[in-house]
């Protein structure tokens, strides 16, 4: 990977901090973003009103395991994430780090209230040499490591950050169905946030193993999916097909079986090797 492309992608990042320091209400009028976010409400409330999201955290405790005396790197926070909290109280030390500025004095102003003390809070660039941090034993990604495009700008970074052993745990959009990709291929040109919005497609995962002993991958909203049309007119009728499809869902969409690849979410656990080894060759899928 060229110096540029890493110079290229910390300007880029600095774009991106400018885009969260402002809200969504107080952003320019896109009319493309809004039907997307009205698109993204809808199956918000679906996974929040059936059991998608205790699911997918369960899984991401379960793989985060024991947190005592851990060291915690809290990825992409934003003003805290559904596990913010559960990993800086269970923790030995964590830190949370996010481009905005704004989004870390919120989750500052959570963490006081909530009498969290030793937390370690900073607004920075993962890929800058401000954030020296390293001996992690977990690094917790939600919906962040899909922002890295090419995302082997990204990986030797959050190797080199992990004790061997250690763990990145995540969940990012997936485009590897057709629906997804043709959606996307739709509306993502006249996106806001087009720059640094890339879903995983298939080829990523072999830049994955390069890195990293893939140890688990979960995927969510595969078959449930066609509800979301269902939940703008009739939402308790679409709870209850997402509820039924959900179950077949987490049966069918594992690393063994190609219904994966029709979710529109994944679950992931990553480990670092514990002793050096020479990249994977060849893909994974």
């Amino acid at each position: 990977m060229t110096n540029n492309t890493k110079e290229r992608i910390v300007e880029l990042n600095k774009k991106q901090a400018d885009f969260y320091q402002v809200s969504n209400d107080k952003r320019p009028f896109n009319p493309i973003m809004k039907i997307w976010r009205l698109l993204r409400r809808r199956m918000y409330y679906l996974m929040n009103n059936s059991s998608i999201w205790e699911d997918v955290f369960k899984y991401q405790k379960e793989w985060i395991g024991n947190l005592e005396g851990k060291k915690v790197l809290d990825f992409g926070c934003y003003d805290g994430n559904a596990l913010s909290l559960y990993l800086a109280e269970n923790s030995g030390v964590y830190y949370g780090v996010d481009l905005s500025s704004s989004a870390i004095e919120r989750l500052r102003q959570n963490f006081n209230e909530k009498g969290i003390k030793g937390a370690c809070l900073k607004s920075v660039d993962i890929l800058s040499d401000e954030f020296g941090e390293k001996d992690f034993d977990i690094i917790y990604a939600q919906g962040v490591l899909h922002h890295f495009n090419p995302i082997d700008i990204l990986l030797p970074v959050l190797n080199e950050k992990l004790v061997p052993g250690g763990k990145i745990v995540s969940l990012d959009p997936l485009q590897t169905s057709l629906l997804t990709k043709t959606v996307r291929k739709i509306y993502h040109p006249f996106r806001s946030d087009k720059e640094w919005e890339w879903p995983f497609r298939k080829e990523i995962f072999t830049a994955f193993k390069n890195y990293f002993h893939i140890v688990k991958l979960q995927g969510v909203i595969g078959r449930s999916k066609w509800a979301i049309p269902v939940a703008f007119f009739w939402p308790s009728m679409a709870v209850k097909i997402v509820q039924a499809l959900h179950k077949q869902d987490l049966a069918l969409a594992t690393q063994e079986n190609r219904h994966l690849w029709c979710c529109m979410q994944l679950v992931m656990c990553m480990e670092k090797p514990k002793t050096k080894q020479p990249p994977a060759k060849g893909r994974w899928v």
